[in-house]
């Protein structure tokens, strides 16, 4: 049996960038969860800073995101900090995260998730496909309905 091996080296610019991956590939690719870019920046930042509380995440998620004029801009700031909340709120309910401690006001990443976020980090995954018959119908199938040949 042959095997094509594809391999690839990257150095990533930030711990952020690392922790991401490790999310994209637990979390979307493994476990089919899908997450919006802002979903993904708010669990990278949550991961990255610890457990924390959700009113100081929130303020720091926001200064992230949007800059730091967003805080003076006395318009915004509440409205895009009670749109963070929201999209906390969301991803507790998926499971993502939890929230601990007295009035749930302390954030963390769900343990259940396997992230390492200190120290130098190598991220290195194997992934295996093995064409057998039975897939090899399936992908002519897809192709077929897809229009190519």
């Amino acid at each position: 049996m042959q095997i094509n091996k594809v391999t690839r080296k990257v150095r990533l610019d930030s711990r952020l960038d690392a922790i991401k991956y490790q999310l994209v590939t637990e979390l979307m690719f493994l476990r089919k969860h899908p997450l919006i870019d802002t979903d993904l920046t708010y669990l990278a930042l949550l991961v990255e800073l610890g457990p924390i509380p959700l009113k100081e995440f929130c303020h720091k998620a926001v200064l992230h995101v949007y800059g730091p004029s967003v805080v003076t801009d006395v318009e915004k700031h509440p409205v895009r900090v009670q749109t963070v909340r929201n999209r906390l709120g969301v991803m507790e309910k998926r499971g993502l995260i939890v929230k601990e401690g007295k009035g749930k006001k302390i954030l963390r990443i769900n343990p259940n998730i396997p992230l390492t976020k200190d120290g130098d980090i190598l991220l290195e995954y194997n992934f295996l496909y093995i064409e057998t018959q039975e897939n090899k119908r399936t992908d002519s199938t897809a192709r077929e309905r897809a229009g190519t040949y």
